[in-house]
């Protein structure tokens, strides 16, 4: 199932139960820095092969703008398959400069 969301701000067109049941987290974690990490394929799926790109974005939604930042970042390769992305150099520099931005 393709979901469409809001460009701007990640808001899906369509919300399933589970995901608005987990609305309720934009009060809980005010003082979080949130770094989402998704893949794409670039093979006309919109996805990291499990996960479509208009759900991943669908996280800013989710946590903006209760958090204290959002960052998202796209990885297009071989490498950012859904299962590889915890593998990918890529992300781990980013996940550590994230983590320890003055490393």
């Amino acid at each position: 199932m393709y979901v469409s969301t809001n460009q701007k701000n990640g808001k899906p067109i369509q919300m399933n139960d589970n995901y608005k049941r987990q609305l309720v987290l934009r009060k809980l974690y005010p003082h979080a820095k949130v770094l989402n990490v998704y893949g794409d394929l670039e093979d006309g799926s919109h996805s990291d092969g499990r996960v479509k790109n208009p759900s991943s974005k669908s996280l800013r939604y989710l946590v903006s703008p209760k958090v204290k930042s959002y960052k998202e970042k796209k990885f297009t390769c071989p490498m950012a398959q859904h299962s590889r992305l915890r593998k990918n150099p890529q992300v781990l520099k980013t996940a550590i400069s994230f983590l320890w931005p003055n490393s």
